[in-house]
């Protein structure tokens, strides 16, 4: 990682660290066997938790105590953090060990855990005030529509499947196998009397189910 990739990521940030010590580890992940992020993860998990509950405090005054609690916990689930991570380009810069670097399947919560460890840098570089800045900026300007994003895919196949309907969708185990990194599970989901069939490979069952369900939505969707 060179200067130019730290500069352009600050400004995607936009944060400008005045000491960039902690934002490169937060770069690296624990497999890289040298000084990691799992320290700054721990806290930036706990400031991210703090600054989004805060801002849907003041912003939402009129919100229920549930709806509050189900829109944080959609705006800091990992796919949400994934999918933000991808988007600031910290799956390009995070280092990795050999074991997890050269693993296709690589688990891609390593992207969320790699974002909390850059907000908690954020936080020990900036204050709390840098961090909900951060959350202004990336976070809560999604808190609007955060319960129709994180929809899962087997509930949103679910729903299509009763509307339409079909019967509810079947997902089978067809295969389950170990590499030296970890478990794959390879999982097919069907629908009766649709011709369509989604196949799915992860790490873990549910996440290789909701990929079988994403397989199948996605062909319905090209209708």
């Amino acid at each position: 990682m060179n200067d130019t990739d730290l500069d352009a990521f600050q400004i995607a940030l936009g944060y400008r660290f005045k000491d960039v010590t902690n934002l490169e580890r937060a770069l690296v992940h624990a497999s890289a066997d040298v000084e990691h992020n799992e320290r700054l993860e721990f806290l930036g998990d706990g400031a991210l938790g703090y600054a989004v509950s805060a801002a849907l405090y003041q912003c939402m005054p009129h919100q229920s105590v549930g709806d509050l609690a189900e829109r944080k916990a959609t705006l800091v689930s990992n796919k949400r953090l994934v999918q933000l991570a991808v988007e600031l380009g910290i799956d390009r810069l995070i280092r990795l060990g050999g074991s997890i670097a050269n693993d296709r399947f690589q688990p891609r919560k390593i992207y969320a855990d790699a974002l909390e460890a850059v907000v908690g840098a954020i936080a020990l570089d900036g204050g709390l005030g840098a961090v909900r800045s951060f959350v202004d900026k990336h976070i809560y300007p999604h808190a609007s529509d955060a319960i129709d994003f994180e929809r899962h895919a087997k509930t949103k196949l679910q729903e299509w499947a009763d509307a339409a309907g079909f019967d509810a969708p079947d997902y089978t185990v067809v295969k389950q196998e170990t590499d030296r990194v970890g478990e794959l599970w390879y999982v097919k989901c069907t629908v009766t009397n649709l011709s369509h069939s989604g196949e799915g490979v992860a790490r873990t069952k549910r996440e290789a189910e909701r990929f079988a369900a994403e397989a199948i939505l996605a062909k319905v969707d090209e209708k």
